[in-house]
C-alpha cells in the first residue's frame, strides 16, 4: 500500500532534504506539533497539503537544479 501523498512530501523533506521538523514548519507555515502529527498518521488539511506540496516541490526543483536529479 502507497503513502498517502502529504506523507510522501514529508518524507521526502525530512529524508532526501535532511530537514528537521522546526525547518519544514518554518518554510510551511504550519505549528511544528501540526507536523509532527501529519507524520504520525494524521489526517492533513487541504491547506496542509497545499502547503507541504508548495515546500517539497520548491526544493526538488531546487535540487534538480543543482544536482540534475529529478522527483521519482
Amino acid at each position: 500500500m502507497a503513502l498517502p501523498a502529504t506523507r510522501r512530501y514529508l518524507t521526502e523533506l525530512l529524508h532526501m532534504h535532511k530537514l528537521t521538523y522546526e525547518q519544514i514548519a518554518q518554510y510551511s507555515g504550519l505549528p511544528v506539533e501540526r507536523v509532527k502529527e501529519i507524520k504520525k498518521g494524521d489526517l492533513a488539511t487541504d491547506i496542509e497539503t497545499y502547503k507541504l506540496k508548495q515546500v517539497a516541490f520548491s526544493l526538488s526543483e531546487l535540487r534538480q537544479k543543482d544536482t540534475g536529479e529529478t522527483m521519482d
